[in-house]
């Protein structure tokens, strides 16, 4: 099988830092973390013991390696956990939390700067210490890109107080990795372990529809924005916000034309887990606008990712290696 001579890039991949644990230790009440509040006893107890088990993977850069290597990754994109945003912290603490965190990713990359780019996090409970954040990590650090969760303390992205976050993104022209931690109101699903299975790529569901509908896109046309876990469901079902847009007048407040088109700005990784329905995403998506991500080092990523891009049958050489590289190379500005 021919392959491409260019650099696999996973864009979905995570890094802890112990120090802010331990700053944040016993500060957060349970409310504020929905994933692991609304998880239920047995995903709470079993999610202590697989945090202990992936530390070493998430906060060691020479197991990180080993394991990229194995996977046949070339370069990772480096984001925070996201219990760790830290968007429940005052102010102050908040722009601490974050500022460590980014020279702990900066330091990471500063190592092995072949191997590594940073994606910052940022303060997104107060927006101008975000924006100051983000300017300082991407002039100062070169990081190509941001995390930020799929909503902010429950505040959905759409809400204009957040606006100058994004037209300081698109300013920059750095890519948005949204990224959720579970579902806000997650009542029914706290049991099989559905605070992850559904309520992750539901929270993604609801920040991207609310985002397009909201008029973000259409305000910042060069916005670029990676949602992770395959871009939850809507990619799967964006045919239904357009018969709604057509039919009905409550989408029609903000945007110009029908909601699936503003797509065009959404980039989706590849974590849906098999061949076949990566396969259904590259042909709703577009190869140019799907990404490699493994969601390393948790148990609900997937670490074969280039044997599930083979196994697209209906997809040329050509689109699996936009897949692999093209994209990603272009997305963060790897040649640069």
């Amino acid at each position: 099988m021919t392959r491409s001579t260019g650099r696999t890039v996973d864009v979905h991949a995570h890094v802890i830092t112990p120090a802010c644990l331990e700053l944040a230790q016993g500060l957060m009440e349970p409310q504020y973390d929905p994933f692991s509040y609304w998880a239920g006893k047995e995903t709470n107890e079993y999610q202590a013991g697989h945090m202990k088990e992936i530390l070493p993977k998430a906060t060691d850069i020479d197991v990180r390696l080993a394991d990229m290597d194995a996977m046949g990754i070339d370069v990772q994109a480096l984001s925070v956990a996201p219990p760790q945003y830290y968007y429940w912290a005052d102010v102050e603490l908040g722009r601490k939390l974050a500022r460590m965190q980014n020279e702990n990713l900066a330091s990471m990359v500063q190592a092995h700067p072949d191997r590594f780019v940073g994606l910052a996090t940022v303060p997104m409970q107060d927006v101008s210490s975000a924006v100051a954040e983000l300017e300082h990590c991407v002039r100062e650090y070169d990081f190509r890109g941001v995390e930020i969760n799929t909503n902010i303390f429950g505040l959905d992205l759409d809400d204009p107080r957040f606006r100058p976050f994004f037209a300081k993104a698109e300013e920059l022209d750095v890519a948005v990795l949204l990224h959720p931690n579970g579902f806000t109101h997650g009542e029914r699903l706290q049991k099989y372990y559905m605070t992850n299975v559904i309520g992750n790529p539901l929270d993604t569901t609801v920040a991207i529809n609310r985002i397009i509908h909201g008029g973000v896109l259409e305000e910042h046309p060069a916005l670029k924005l990676v949602l992770v876990h395959g871009g939850g469901f809507l990619p799967f079902y964006s045919s239904r916000i357009d018969h709604s847009y057509e039919l009905r007048p409550e989408g029609r407040h903000h945007i110009t034309r029908p909601p699936s088109t503003y797509l065009k700005q959404v980039f989706v990784d590849c974590l849906v887990f098999d061949s076949v329905h990566l396969e259904f995403l590259v042909q709703q998506m577009g190869a140019d606008h799907v990404v490699i991500g493994t969601d390393y080092p948790f148990d609900m990523g997937h670490y074969d990712p280039l044997g599930q891009i083979d196994g697209m049958r209906g997809v040329s050489e050509e689109d699996k290696d936009l897949v692999r590289s093209t994209t990603a190379h272009k997305l963060l500005k790897l040649d640069h």
